[in-house]
């Protein structure tokens, strides 16, 4: 049975009606952004296994949310992990001190291969033009791992800023409306 019901608030009713709606929108729409929230952070955690050689384990966990609040209607989504800057940006590269040691592979995984076999007896050669690297010797042969360098360029490779933007365009509107209509069901 569907029934209309009319109601004609005038002064302190009508400015406390309004007073409770807009109270509870606000609720709404900070549980909206705070789950929007959370499907970045795990759909961000995916991309760094999926496109990155974790060599640090706690990458992944680094990236984490500031949940919204009626008052604050603004989730973050964000990583303390100095290096992440660079990988969103992409540029140049500095060492702390030093040189950079850049790796000598065409394929990420080879990386992780030559990691996993931790040859000893790595020592640094000089190149003929004037740059060092530093090599091992498996079986009678020099093999290259690193070049030292005094900058490298990073290219982007994290995209935490596009799934983001992504998943928000995507899922807010839809995650609003299943909140609301929960909210003033119960």
């Amino acid at each position: 049975m569907t029934g209309i019901i009319t109601l004609d608030l005038t002064g302190t009713d009508k400015a406390r009606m309004i007073a409770l709606g807009e109270r509870q929108v606000r609720f709404v729409m900070a549980k909206t952004l705070t789950q929007t929230a959370k499907e970045i952070q795990e759909s961000v955690k995916q991309h760094i296994y999926k496109d990155f050689v974790i060599r640090k384990t706690n990458f992944p966990n680094s990236i984490k949310i500031r949940p919204a609040n009626r008052d604050n209607l603004e989730a973050k989504i964000y990583t303390m992990a100095g290096f992440a800057a660079l990988q969103q940006t992409g540029g140049k590269q500095l060492p702390r001190s030093g040189h950079l040691a850049v790796p000598t592979y065409n394929d990420l995984h080879e990386l992780k291969a030559v990691r996993k076999t931790n040859v000893p007896g790595s020592f640094l050669v000089r190149l003929k033009s004037g740059g060092h690297a530093v090599a091992i010797r498996q079986r009678q042969e020099m093999r290259i791992m690193y070049y030292l360098k005094a900058l490298a360029y990073m290219p982007k490779r994290l995209s935490m800023l596009e799934i983001g933007e992504d998943i928000a365009r995507r899922r807010i509107s839809p995650i609003f409306q299943e909140n609301l209509i929960g909210t003033f069901d119960a």
